[in-house]
């Protein structure tokens, strides 16, 4: 006999549906034949079942009674029934009250079984047992047990096995002359398939298709596998395109977290991180090539101020558009970053020497003074630079950044919009910066700020009309410290509202002390403090515990006001006016100023900035801008006050101009509370 492997598949086709159908037939018989003896036990033990009540109920008053041959006589009516062998009427106490037994069980001498004292139904191998309960009004009176012959059972038994084993000889010698015609129907169009498949398998091309005439459950499966090579087509089509799909997604997420991780969000500009990676590389680069490289450290002056009066909105459009300006003002090999806030780094590299990193600096000043147009705002924004230079001021990423960064901060003490360059006493004036801020948060609370007071007289009667407040700090540690010194200090710190706020309750202080005699007094009020929402309530509450008229306070505002005007700022304005406080607008003429704002904005007077009246008597031009705001400022229905006399003869040139006021140290310098009293 052959192997099964080299077994063909003719015979392999005999041999599978054979042994289908002889499982088939089998199992389908076994259950058939399972079935029929479950129906004929069923049907036993409920006919037994269905008799024991019967008989229970009948026997049920014999028991009441106590009438044991009545009830013999209905256990005698199983002679009519073959099958039932013995049958026995306990009472509760296990006492046989009545009892029925076959003669033939007597005369094989067999002992009947004791029955159990509980209703239960035992299916054994030659009898069926019965056992069942006879109450009265839900209490045992007593038990009914039944045995009967399973004779005619075991007779129907052997019937079904034999038809059985006839079944099942038919089913072998029939499926075995079906599966050798079936046979041959089906392997030659699978003879096709295979070789088809081979074909397939070897060449991988799917685009062939099998070609079958038939019209039965092949030709459906050929026309399956047809369906199945075109799904496998297309599914191999996409995934092609769903990997490159992938690829293309994987490329953009992975572009995504890299700008994300390297640059910053609001500008596009490259971010600390890539930043510090490519200061490392420029590093590396200017050490091999022998070149320099410059770090300029920008900032964004009165940058707080913008973002506070007018908005984070246009403080972000106010970012992306220096950031913009920077770039167009960069080479391709230059790295313009955003550290963070109103913070740019400019990386110059290739140059040989310091002030080529000053020339970019003074380039991007330059651009800076172009005015920034952000939909309805026109802003004037200068930046400061602070310039290190590699390798004079560091040879580490981190001392670059650092000494850029302390220079920039002395760039920003020589005023808006200038650069400087990293010297290594910077390091004293940092800490000494330091020393001042870490002093100044306890000013108030030691008393160290003191006021003085300026008087303005009037350009006509010489008389003292009122006086401006002047704040001065003396220190124990660090001295008398110079407004121009702590003043921007204290805005960058976010002090100038508490401050501010001890100047107006001492100045109002003062001027009650004054009694009879006081004077009016102007007190200068910074951007910042016209946007606190407190200070009108506060200049109220103060004016109430000191029982001043505030209609004798003005306050001084510089003409940022002008540039970072806002309805906050107007509104703050307006209120103040209406508790009859004047407003003054401080150094004219060095800002931003706007006719249009001077139109709008409730201003009483303008105070004319020094640099004007310090060379009135010479220059035309000045003779010119003194002459004109004089005008313009009566026209207007405003006072104004001229800053910084410093000579008689300016004082008598105002006077022919009809200037209303002047100030300055020609007239008197600025005196203690008590001195001031003595003009009056």
């Amino acid at each position: 006999m052959p192997k099964a492997s080299f077994i063909s598949i003719r015979y392999k086709l005999v041999l599978l549906m054979m042994l289908v159908s002889i499982i088939v037939v089998s199992i389908s018989s076994l259950l058939l034949y399972k079935n029929e003896v479950d129906i004929i036990e069923s049907a036993a033990i409920e006919s037994g079942k269905t008799q024991a009540a019967m008989i229970g109920f009948s026997v049920k008053s014999a028991i009441i009674f106590d009438d044991s041959l009545s009830a013999t006589s209905t256990l005698s009516l199983f002679e009519k029934n073959e099958q039932v062998e013995y049958a026995v009427v306990t009472l509760s106490t296990g006492e046989t009250f009545a009892e029925y037994i076959k003669g033939n069980i007597i005369a094989s001498k067999t002992s009947p079984v004791t029955p159990l004292l509980e209703e239960s139904v035992s299916l054994g191998t030659t009898s069926l047992d019965i056992t069942t309960v006879i109450s009265d009004h839900n209490e045992t009176i007593g038990f009914l047990y039944i045995r009967t012959s399973l004779d005619k059972l075991h007779l129907q038994r052997q019937y079904y096995r034999k038809m059985l084993i006839y079944v099942l000889v038919i089913s072998f010698l029939v499926a075995g002359i079906l599966s050798l015609a079936a046979q041959r129907i089906i392997t030659q169009p699978l003879n096709v398939m295979v070789r088809y498949v081979r074909e397939l398998s070897g060449t991988k091309d799917y685009s062939k298709r099998l070609h079958l005439k038939q019209r039965d459950e092949l030709g459906t499966l050929a026309s399956g596998f047809n369906h199945m090579l075109n799904v496998v087509e297309e599914r191999e089509n996409a995934l092609k395109t769903q990997r490159s799909n992938l690829q293309n997604i994987v490329n953009e997420r992975t572009k995504q977290l890299y700008q994300k991780a390297h640059f910053d969000s609001l500008t596009g500009l490259p971010n600390r991180y890539l930043l510090n990676d490519r200061l490392e590389h420029a590093i590396l680069t200017a050490r091999r090539t022998n070149n320099g490289l410059g770090i300029l450290f920008l900032d964004l002056d009165r940058f707080k101020v913008i973002n506070d009066s007018l908005g984070h909105d246009v403080g972000d459009q106010l970012l992306k558009a220096a950031a913009l300006r920077l770039q167009e003002i960069g080479r391709d090999s230059d790295t313009i970053a955003r550290l963070g806030g109103d913070e740019f780094i400019y990386l110059v590299e290739g140059i040989e020497k310091p002030d080529d990193a000053g020339r970019v600096a003074q380039k991007i000043i330059d651009s800076f003074s172009e005015p920034f147009v952000l939909n309805d705002n026109i802003l004037h924004v200068s930046t400061s630079i602070g310039i290190s230079f590699y390798p004079d001021d560091g040879i580490e990423s981190g001392d670059l950044l650092k000494n850029a960064d302390l220079s920039m901060y002395h760039a920003k003490a020589q005023g808006a919009g200038n650069y400087s360059f990293y010297r290594s006493d910077m390091n004293k004036a940092i800490h000494q910066r330091l020393a001042i801020e870490n002093e100044l948060r306890n000013a108030i609370a030691n008393n160290e700020f003191h006021l003085l007071y300026q008087p303005i007289i009037s350009v006509e009667t010489k008389k003292v009309e009122k006086v401006e407040a002047l704040l001065r700090w003396d220190n124990p540690i660090l001295g008398r410290v110079s407004p121009a010194t702590f003043i921007p200090i204290v805005e960058e710190i976010g002090m100038i509202n508490q401050i501010g706020k001890w100047v107006i309750n001492e100045a109002f202080r003062q001027q009650n002390a004054w009694g009879d005699k006081r004077l009016k007094i102007a007190i200068n009020v910074s951007t910042n403090q016209l946007l606190d929402v407190d200070l009108v309530n506060y200049v109220k509450g103060v004016a109430q515990k000191h029982q001043i008229n505030l209609s004798d306070i003005e306050f001084e505002i510089t003409e940022e006001v002008f540039l970072e005007q806002s309805a906050v700022t107007i509104a703050r304005l307006k209120d103040l006016r209406e508790l009859g406080v004047k407003i003054a607008i401080d150094d004219f003429g060095t800002g931003y100023s706007s006719l249009s704002y001077l139109k709008e904005l409730p201003i009483d007077t303008l105070k004319l900035d020094g640099m004007f009246v310090m060379d009135v008597t010479e220059n035309k031009s000045s003779q010119g801008i003194v002459a004109s705001t004089v005008i313009l400022a009566h026209s207007l229905n405003m006072k104004i006050v001229a800053e910084c006399v410093e000579s008689a003869e300016q004082l008598q040139y105002l006077g022919t101009k009809n200037c209303d006021y002047a100030q300055g140290f020609h007239i008197h310098k600025p005196l203690l509370a008590d001195d001031v009293i003595e003009l009056v």
